[in-house]
């Protein structure tokens, strides 16, 4: 197996390989990836360190057999490789394989194996990262490579609601209670609308003042400006034909994900945003998608809504190594300075 770094020729074939990736995502698309090159960067000691981007193709002979994008920060004391880049509001990103549904079981094993080899091999000596980061897409459910070459595996989760059912299941799925709570919502006079490039800034804006946001506003406009209408539509909850709150709904190919939004804003009796989410579920039910992803299950403050659609709770792996010397750094670095999150910046 070889590696090729992909260019903008490539990106027909890059996006090719997505679209025949059963568990692939809009984040993986050439576009989606090149805007988070652009918005990526990351602060040392008050100086911005730009990424570089590595889309990497993964080569059989002549044959395309996977796409790997990484992204490569060098800094002060450290050279780290993530994929996704943090800040940028993607739980996950990592590798596709569009094939590895058809291939035998023995010869997927082996498969990922030689796919690790190769990737430790860039990212360890071509790139000398100290710190690497891979958070795999939901469907890649044999990690075993990563723990095998030395990284710690730690499961994540998101919610998946399965819309082939049809709208009525769906609904009767609810619990009786957010059933009560929709409906109350309605009569109290609360609505929900498709939305423009002001209310995505609206959307963005609640978020930064709650400090729910890492991103640039820059790059969340630009990401609606690139997607919309076809692959992003912004769901707004108003009241007496006030913006209240709204969320931003992605697609790609028969999923829709509620990725960013929901900003929680003071009311009396049921949240008015189970009335978005309900609409944005129906949306998608109406426009033929076979799933609808509520991202998200790992943060226990928005369990107690998220939990209220009966969602699937859908496994997704996160895969960290550090080299020796970097982990010392990391421990001494971490005993100073608590963080808040599950990204390094040193």
């Amino acid at each position: 197996m070889d590696l090729k770094i992909a260019d903008e020729t490539d990106r027909q074939n890059w996006d090719a390989i997505v679209e025949r990736s059963s568990n692939a995502t809009l984040f993986h698309t050439w576009s989606w990836l090149k805007l988070m090159e652009k918005y990526s960067i990351m602060h040392n000691t008050g100086v911005g360190t730009q990424v570089k981007f590595y889309p990497l193709f993964l080569m059989e002979k002549d044959r395309h057999v996977g796409i790997y994008p990484l992204f490569f920060f060098k800094k002060l004391i450290s050279r780290a490789t993530y994929s996704p880049p943090p800040n940028m509001e993607i739980l996950y990103l990592g590798p596709l394989f569009p094939d590895m549904e058809t291939m035998k079981e023995e010869k997927k094993q082996v498969f990922l194996i030689e796919v690790q080899k190769e990737i430790d091999r860039f990212t360890k000596e071509d790139l000398k990262s100290t710190y690497i980061q891979v958070n795999a897409p939901p469907g890649l459910k044999d990690c075993r490579s990563f723990k095998w070459g030395g990284y710690s595996v730690i499961p994540r989760y998101t919610y998946e609601i399965d819309l082939n059912k049809g709208k009525e299941i769906v609904w009767d799925e609810f619990s009786s209670r957010l059933k009560q709570d929709i409906k109350q919502v309605k009569k109290k006079g609360y609505s929900v609308e498709i939305g423009t490039r002001k209310d995505c800034e609206f959307v963005y804006d609640l978020l930064k003042q709650r400090n729910r946001i890492n991103a640039k506003k820059d790059y969340i406009l630009e990401i609606f400006d690139t997607f919309s209408p076809q692959n992003l539509k912004i769901f707004i909850l108003k009241s007496e034909n006030k913006n209240i709150s709204g969320i931003v709904f992605i697609s790609y190919k028969k999923k829709g994900w509620l990725w960013i939004g929901n900003p929680r804003f003071p009311y009396n009796g049921p949240s008015p945003n189970t009335l978005m989410f309900w609409e944005a579920i129906n949306y998608a039910i109406d426009n033929g998608f076979e799933k609808i992803e509520i991202m998200g299950a790992d943060d226990f403050s928005s369990f107690p809504f998220k939990r209220k659609f009966n969602g699937k709770i859908i496994p997704y792996f996160q895969m960290k190594w550090f080299s020796p010397s970097f982990k010392v750094l990391s421990l001494i670095y971490h005993s100073l300075i608590k963080k808040n999150n599950n990204q390094l910046d040193v």
